[in-house]
């Protein structure tokens, strides 16, 4: 029927029209078919928040790679830097090393040098030269020169 009044007002009549059997009988199939409904949009509800969750655990899942990701950047990073600390370390002592080599080289040489001027010192004393070209010869202190003699004379 098209007309709406015409359609309720039938609907109405055959409600009036039913019997207690058959009205006992049309709430019990509504509320079937209500009930049914009802667990179809339930399920349908669970179903979309499963999937909501899937989704999110999905999310979540690739959020974790990603700090993973982030970590291990951050590591071989921390890595990178400590081995060139260690390098640096590294290079540091045998900077060291080479200046103490250096000024034990130095120091030895120094020492060869005085030991030179001692022996220069003592060969022209013995050759009877005097104090003066020998100090500006060697480069010796006149103390020093006075130690030589000394030294020699014993």
């Amino acid at each position: 029927m098209v007309d709406k009044t015409l359609n309720v007002a039938m609907r109405v009549w055959e409600d009036l029209s039913r019997t207690e059997e058959e009205r006992r009988e049309y709430e019990i199939r509504l509320k079937q078919i209500l009930d049914e409904q009802s667990k179809k949009q339930d399920r349908e509800l669970l179903e979309q928040e499963m999937e909501e969750m899937k989704e999110q655990r999905e999310e979540m899942k690739m959020e974790k790679e990603e700090l993973k990701a982030e970590n291990e950047e951050i590591k071989a990073e921390k890595d990178k830097t400590k081995k060139q600390k260690e390098k640096a370390e590294k290079q540091k002592e045998e900077a060291e090393i080479k200046r103490n080599e250096a000024e034990r080289k130095r120091l030895e040489a120094e020492s060869g040098l005085k030991e030179s001027a001692k022996q220069t010192a003592l060969k022209m004393l013995e050759q009877g030269i005097s104090r003066t070209p020998i100090l500006q010869v060697t480069g010796l202190t006149s103390e020093q020169l006075e130690l030589i003699q000394q030294e020699a004379s014993k």
